[in-house]
C-alpha cells in the first residue's frame, strides 16, 4: 500500500509539473506575442484630418448591458456603443454580454475584486428590440467575451449578414485570453468579416468620420475606434484602463493582473495611457473608458433611449 501510495503521489507531482510547464510556456508565447506588437500611434492632425469628411454620425451613445458595484474605483459597466448617421444606419462598437453569460462573468468578477453580484440589464438586441434592423455594421475594441457577448444574440435578431470590421492584428492574433471571444465570432453565421489595411489609422469603408487605430498593450488585437459626431471626436478607448481615475493619474493595472489573468504589455499601455491623456486634454476629443460607468455619464456621452423615450441632449 506504501509502495503504490509513494507511486500515485510521485505520478501526481509529475503532472503537475508538466502543468506547471505548459501553463509557463503558454504564458510567456502570449507575453512574447504581445510584447512584439506596437504599431505607431496617430498625433491630433491624423485624427481630425481623417474624420473631418461629410456625412459623419449624428449621433452617439452607450447602452450598458449590466453593471456591477463593489470594492472597485467605479460601477462596472459592461457597454455597447451606437453610432448613428443622418440616413438611419448604425453602427455599434462592442456587444456588450447577454444575460446567462453577463451572471457568469459576474461572479468571476465577483472573486477576483470582491465585487456585488452583477446586474444585467438585457442584452444588446434585446434593449434595441426591431430597432436592431438598423445596425448596419460591427466593431470590436477587443475580443474578450465581455465585448463579444452579444454577438449571438445579435445574430438571432439580425437574421441577416452583417459586417464586422477587423485590423489585422485582431483577425489574426490573439491568446488564451481572447479564445473565447474568437470562438463566438467564428460560430456568429452573421458575421462577415471585413479586414482593414495594416495602418496606424484606418477608416471604416462606407462609415464617414469613424476610424480605428490599432493599439495593443491590453490583447494583440485591442483597437481605439475614432468617431466624429459634430464638432467633437469620442475615443472609444477599451480597456486600455478600466477606470477614469487609472487615465487620468496614470496607474497601471495591478502587476498580478497584467502577468496572469491578461498578459499585456505594460509599456504600451503606459504609452497609449499618455496619447490618450494628451488627445483628451484637447477641446476636439473626448475619451471613453468602456468599464467606468460613473465616467461614462461624466463624459457626456448620453445613455441609449428606445424611440419614444426622451434621450439626453448631446453635449
Amino acid at each position: 500500500m506504501t509502495s503504490l501510495f509513494r507511486i500515485a503521489a510521485k505520478g501526481l507531482l509529475v503532472l503537475l509539473g508538466v502543468g506547471a510547464l505548459v501553463l509557463a510556456v503558454v504564458l510567456a508565447e502570449a507575453h512574447v506575442e504581445i510584447r512584439s506588437i506596437h504599431p505607431p500611434l496617430p498625433d491630433a492632425a491624423a485624427l481630425l484630418a481623417l474624420t473631418d469628411v461629410p456625412d459623419t454620425p449624428v449621433r452617439i451613445a452607450y447602452l450598458d448591458t449590466a453593471s456591477q458595484t463593489g470594492d472597485a474605483p467605479a460601477t462596472l459597466a459592461y457597454p455597447a456603443f451606437l453610432l448613428d448617421w443622418a440616413d438611419g444606419r448604425r453602427f455599434v462598437v462592442d456587444a456588450g454580454m447577454e444575460r446567462k453569460q453577463a451572471l457568469a462573468f459576474g461572479r468571476f468578477i465577483e472573486l477576483a475584486l470582491g465585487a456585488d453580484p452583477i446586474v444585467p440589464h438585457g442584452s444588446l438586441s434585446e434593449q434595441l428590440g426591431p430597432e436592431v434592423r438598423r445596425i448596419a455594421g460591427l466593431g470590436f475594441t477587443h475580443l474578450h467575451n465581455d465585448h463579444t457577448g452579444g454577438l449571438p444574440g445579435l445574430c438571432r435578431a439580425l437574421g441577416r449578414t452583417l459586417p464586422v470590421f477587423q485590423t489585422p492584428w485582431q483577425a489574426d492574433l490573439g491568446n488564451y485570453s481572447t479564445r473565447p471571444g474568437r470562438a463566438q465570432l467564428a460560430a456568429a453565421e452573421c458575421a462577415q468579416v471585413e479586414r482593414l489595411p495594416a495602418r496606424p489609422l484606418a477608416a471604416i469603408p462606407g462609415f464617414a468620420g469613424l476610424a480605428v487605430v490599432p493599439g495593443a498593450g491590453h490583447t494583440p488585437g485591442s483597437s481605439v475606434f475614432a468617431a466624429r459626431v459634430g464638432e467633437r471626436i469620442w475615443l472609444l478607448a477599451g480597456d486600455v484602463t478600466n477606470f477614469r481615475i487609472n487615465l487620468d493619474e496614470d496607474r497601471p493595472k495591478p502587476w498580478i493582473y497584467s502577468l496572469f489573468v491578461v498578459p499585456e504589455a505594460r509599456d504600451r499601455l503606459a504609452e497609449l495611457r499618455r496619447w490618450l491623456r494628451e488627445l483628451d486634454a484637447r477641446p476636439e476629443f473626448q475619451v471613453v473608458v468602456s468599464h467606468d460607468l460613473e465616467a461614462l455619464q461624466r463624459s457626456g456621452l448620453p445613455a441609449y433611449a428606445p424611440p419614444g423615450r426622451a434621450a439626453q441632449p448631446q453635449p
